[in-house]
């Protein structure tokens, strides 16, 4: 089996390399711009929108007209075009949203890859190593492990005030015998960000939470400093510092929690959670304001805090290489049904953490029931309550009408066809 892994390492570009750079960042930029309106203008007037190669006829005209962009590596320019092309193919696909204009001021940067493995190599180890790159020279670089498989592709990453350089590796992977460990269904929330079937919780470290008192003093601080100013620059690179600190916290949990379900579990069944419509704004319009806006809001930056989507990301990369199986159910009314008897009521959901079901008088955590219920319906082919993993289901079972309508006032119970889609607003 053939995958691809990533390795990351901390260079340290001098005051000549950063200057160059720079103005690299500033051609790409200016060359994704270019070429994304012409892609656009293509898209918008129905005509056929142009491939990376016929693009990049234009880039050869263009770097012969204009002198910054024969600066950078012909590669580099090359590989931009193909990311660029990437980009609307996944639009296409309804896998992304629509591309945009790279902004300066919201400190975006363009793809900086240098495709072929032959024009950079990196050499040493520890402290001691180089980065080789196009253009560039010798940079020095921390190789804090060994590259494995064949060097694929080679990119020049900022974040913040460092510069990282990303090596993209083929290896070659023996496949994996077929995993008999046991199967486990995981829920994932605000308070616990992990609660699986076996009765597991990891609690949400909430890292930027933890960290509002830093970031409040040091936008306030940059907020106060003149625009243009180095004082200004000065603070930017704090704010951006404690930003960063935030998400390697937030990244250290969530790998190491990925890890270890993929190394230990057989099947770990996840919720297809539609995070973008959960955290959507509670705002509204003017006609139509919203309400609980600012509860709302607290709830979406708790949700986003936990990184909820990255930890599937994380668990399905790392499952390829162990034979897991990673499983995406509807977790439609999974936290109102019973893991035992699979009554249905929201009245068993008594608060956040507990679970007492009014049928079978069943008690547990809520998560931990929420979880087993998602591994039932995992284990069944996917299928719930008559649709499949993914898709919303076809509501076949009785469902218990929400607490305060009238309906439930008398008693009644309200069958549904299909399943309504809940609000957080």
């Amino acid at each position: 089996m053939l995958l691809r892994r990533s390795y990351r390492f901390r260079v340290y570009p001098t005051r000549e390399h950063l200057a160059r750079i720079e103005a690299w960042e500033y051609a790409l930029r200016w060359l994704w711009n270019f070429m994304h309106a012409e892609y656009a203008a293509k898209f918008e007037d129905g005509s056929l929108v142009p491939t990376a190669k016929q693009q990049s006829y234009t880039l050869t005209m263009l770097r012969e007209r204009v002198p910054f962009l024969a600066e950078l590596p012909r590669n580099v320019s090359m590989q931009l075009l193909h990311e660029l092309d990437k980009a609307w193919q996944r639009y296409f696909a309804r896998l992304g949203e629509r591309p945009r204009f790279k902004s300066r001021k919201r400190g975006e940067l363009a793809p900086m890859i240098e495709p072929h493995p032959k024009l950079f190599k990196i050499e040493g180890e520890g402290r001691d190593a180089t980065l080789s790159f196009p253009k560039l020279g010798e940079l020095r670089a921390i190789v804090h492990r060994a590259l494995e498989g064949a060097p694929k592709t080679c990119a020049l990453v900022r974040e913040g005030d460092e510069w990282y350089c990303a090596v993209s590796c083929e290896v070659h992977v023996a496949d994996p015998e077929s995993n008999a460990e046991p199967a486990v269904g995981i829920d994932r929330g605000v308070v616990n960000l992990l609660a699986d079937s076996d009765g597991r919780t990891v609690e949400n470290p909430r890292p930027l939470q933890r960290s509002q008192g830093k970031v409040r003093k040091a936008q306030r601080k940059l907020s106060r400093t003149k625009k243009g100013s180095k004082n200004r620059a000065r603070a930017a690179k704090r704010v951006g510092r404690i930003y960063r600190h935030v998400s390697r916290q937030r990244d250290a949990v969530l790998h190491r929690e990925s890890k270890h379900y993929a190394e230990n579990q057989g099947v770990v069944v996840v919720e297809a959670l539609r995070l973008k419509n959960m955290t959507a704004s509670a705002k509204g319009t003017v006609e139509a304001p919203g309400t609980n806006v600012a509860q709302k809001a607290g709830l979406n930056r708790a949700l986003l805090d936990g990184g909820l989507g990255r930890f599937v990301e994380l668990l399905k990369y790392k499952a390829l290489a162990t034979g897991c199986r990673v499983v995406e159910v509807d977790p439609a009314y999974s936290s109102q049904e019973c893991a035992e008897c699979k009554h249905l009521a929201a009245e068993s959901r008594r608060s956040q953490s507990e679970f007492a079901c009014v049928a079978c008088g069943h008690r547990a955590n809520a998560d931990v029931n929420a979880a087993r219920v998602l591994l039932s319906r995992g284990m069944h082919g996917g299928e719930v309550c008559g649709g499949d993993a993914v898709a919303r289901p076809a509501k076949q079972k009785l469902r218990a009408a929400k607490r305060g309508t009238r309906a439930l006032a008398q008693g009644a119970v309200v069958a549904t066809t299909k399943a309504p889609c809940f609000s957080t607003g």
